[in-house]
């Protein structure tokens, strides 16, 4: 049995914890909400272990001061730090629209335009924190937070582990890790070097001074994997990737994709520099270089130019990257061209949780194709890319374990989802007329509700009400309970088909599911078999199977295109002998690393919907069967 949160429900100073969204290495992060300010937050609360830690607090109350301190369109805002007890935590600014890892988690990359955008946007963010003396050590796609209200900004979170500019700060990497390949990668904990391998530079590695240098090497990684669908170095041990770091010159990013400009191989290469003297010697350098990108700039002595190298400016001044006149870029003629950041607003934005890591989970210990019970789930890779250019061949790469911070995240989700599942221990059957197997095939058809022909449930039934009326279907449940209507005179469904629903939730809280369910038998009003795939108004969805009155989870995410009450979802599911996809409001969703899963436990039973309590309102408008 899964334990409740004891944070959950409670108030840390003025904010109300409401749901957990996530633990890592040194905390956890909950959404909370403020009554008098109406407003959501995340609230990142410090894990006892690293709040007892020595002089932990009066270094947490420090640099918790220096971090609210930053102010940028693209840094997630600390409102607010303190301490409840013995808990101190973080305030921060509640981001909706997922994580640029979710964009890159199909392996193939943006378009070269758009990750020069995101790239100079994380640059500026970086250049922000630099000149207050900060360190970010662990810059990644994860930490880069997609707006709900614009996709085109991205705000860099998570500087929980920035230190101050401190040559003498002791961090170790365990010389076991270095030596048997358990090092957790993308993991950091207190007793751990600071950062996530795939993206940590070679004075990291080498546990040498870093500065503002170490950040763009990182950043250099990020731009390389938006380019090009991939990280530049690949092992399958941990210390072959710390050398491939510290020794290996990355491949070029146009020989994985042709398509890239010249200048943007060239930002890259350099910002990946071995040697901190041979990178760009500032994330503001960084970022004019990429606006000279953005605006096309064919010139050859302004592209040459980027292999200079300068000063490293200190805290508190800008180094730039001159052009062949001996002017800065951004200044002089070249203001006239170089585009300039948008002025975003940063307010509280609605939409998924902040610093959700939205990747479909791999149930921990399943690295090649997961399993449920004693049945196997087979999970197809058919990724669709942004562009037209495939993944890098399989003999090119080397598979990566999980690491541990992946590991970590899919039992955070799973037991939210559990939490969630929870409310589906009591099933209400669809009807208490029903029992057995429906007889007789499945015709494709398409319900508008103008009558019910059909034989949809009506009436009320143990805690359901409905009815077809004003071409709408309208179910109201009271319980916690999980029920199933369903069109009686709709018989068996084939091993081919595709079932399309648009349904809203028009009452009730945000977190309970409804959606569409195939291949449902019933006994004694009972459901004893299903697959439902089913959203929430907040934007979790999650494949479910159901068997003999017990739930499991086949898979869950999180999407960007649900978002609140009243707004219509079409849902739709689409079965080829036993491989499902799925797509929400048109958008395909994510499945481990592509958008189709395998299970043939069900392969006959009827379609029909799936509504959940307590106290909620669900309408739906359209139903379609379609059999090729």
């Amino acid at each position: 049995m899964i334990e409740r949160d004891p944070l959950i429900g409670r108030n840390l100073g003025a904010y109300q914890i409401q749901l957990k969204l996530g633990e890592g290495g040194m905390a956890r992060v909950y959404r909370a909400y403020h009554a008098r300010l109406r407003r959501d937050v995340a609230i990142k609360i410090i894990l006892a272990q690293i709040a007892g830690q020595g002089d932990f607090r009066a270094r947490f109350e420090r640099e918790a001061q220096l971090v609210a301190s930053l102010e940028h369109p693209n840094i997630v805002a600390v409102y607010d730090f303190g301490e409840e007890g013995a808990i101190p935590y973080l305030v921060m600014q509640y981001i909706g629209g997922g994580t640029l890892r979710d964009q890159l988690q199909d392996e193939y990359p943006l378009a070269p335009q758009q990750a020069a955008f995101y790239a100079l946007q994380m640059a500026r963010a970086l250049h922000s924190a630099h000149r207050r003396g900060i360190v970010h050590r662990d810059v990644k796609p994860q930490n880069m937070l997609v707006s709900a209200q614009n996709r085109d900004q991205l705000l860099l979170s998570d500087f929980g582990i920035a230190k101050l500019f401190d040559t003498t700060q002791d961090y170790t990497l365990p010389e076991t890790a270095i030596g048997n390949g358990n090092y957790n990668r993308g993991q950091t904990s207190a007793d751990q070097i600071l950062g996530t391998l795939e993206y940590m530079a070679p004075e990291q590695i080498n546990r040498t001074e870093v500065d503002a240098r170490t950040d763009v090497y990182a950043l250099g990684v990020v731009l390389f994997q938006m380019l090009t669908g991939r990280v530049p170095f690949l092992s399958t041990t941990t210390t072959g990737l710390m050398y491939q770091h510290v020794h290996t010159p990355p491949p070029m990013v146009n020989e994985l994709n042709p398509t890239v400009p010249g200048i943007l191989v060239q930002i890259t290469a350099r910002a990946l520099a071995k040697a901190p003297e041979a990178r760009f010697q500032s994330a503001e350098a960084m970022a004019q270089a990429l606006e000279i990108a953005l605006n096309g700039v064919k010139n050859e002595h302004k592209t040459d130019d980027l292999s200079r190298s300068g000063p490293i400016a200190p805290p508190g001044h800008d180094a730039t990257v001159s052009n062949a006149n001996g002017q800065p870029f951004g200044h002089g003629s070249d203001i006239r061209t170089a585009p300039r950041m948008p002025s975003y607003q940063t307010p509280p934005m609605p939409g998924p949780p902040y610093g959700q890591q939205f990747s479909p989970p791999i149930p921990p210990g399943q690295n090649t194709g997961p399993t449920l019970g004693n049945r196997n789930i087979e999970c197809a890779t058919t990724a669709s890319g942004r562009q037209n250019i495939p993944p890098v061949p399989p003999a090119t790469r080397t598979r990566k374990p999980i690491s541990m911070q992946i590991i970590v995240a899919i039992v955070v989700l799973l037991v939210a989802l559990a939490l969630l599942v929870m409310r589906f221990q009591t099933f209400t059957g669809p009807t208490t007329q029903t029992t057995g197997q429906p007889t007789g095939p499945a015709t494709a058809f398409t319900e508008m509700f103008v009558n019910n022909n059909a034989g949809w449930t009506e009436g009320s039934i143990n805690g359901l009400t409905a009815s077809v009326a004003g071409k709408q279907y309208t179910l109201t449940t009271v319980p916690k309970d999980t029920f199933f209507p369903y069109p009686t005179k709709i018989g068996s469904l084939p091993k081919q088909f595709t079932l399309t629903a648009q349904i809203r939730q028009d009452k009730g809280t945000t977190d309970v599911f409804y959606g569409i369910a195939f291949y449902m038998t019933a006994q004694n009003g009972q459901t004893q078999a299903a697959y439902a795939f089913v959203i929430t108004s907040n934007g979790l969805y999650a494949l479910l199977r159901y068997d003999n009155n017990t739930s499991v989870t086949l898979w869950s995410g999180q999407s960007t295109v649900v978002r609140n009450l009243h707004q219509i979802n079409t849902l739709q599911a689409t079965v080829k002998d036993g491989t499902f996809s799925f797509k929400i409001n048109g958008q395909a969703t994510a499945l481990k690393s592509g958008t189709s899963l395998k299970d043939t436990t069900y392969e006959n039973g009827q379609a029909g919907l799936v509504v959940t309590g307590p106290d909620a309102q669900f309408t739906a408008t359209k139903v379609q069967l379609a059999i090729p």
